[in-house]
């Protein structure tokens, strides 16, 4: 039987985004419900990379617009 996973950090227990500890599963990797649920209807968060796939679920950038998220933030 395959254990499941946190759903963000996908058992790593650092959501690699951040470079930190994943708050959904205290940094031990275990599946919880919470994780789940967020990544169910989360933002994409492809503003934080190449603004074409979010780095959370891996989907291609689903914001109103296809690959034009509404608010681009330009590097300083």
């Amino acid at each position: 039987m395959t254990e499941k996973k946190c759903a963000v950090c996908k058992g790593n227990g650092i959501i690699e985004l951040l470079g930190s500890e994943c708050p959904f599963c205290n940094g031990t990797g275990e599946f919880t419900k919470t994780a789940e649920a967020y990544l169910d209807s989360h933002i994409c968060q492809c503003i934080f990379l190449d603004r074409k796939k979010c780095p959370l679920c891996g989907k291609r950038c689903h914001h109103d617009t296809p690959n034009k998220p509404k608010i681009l933030i330009e590097p300083f």
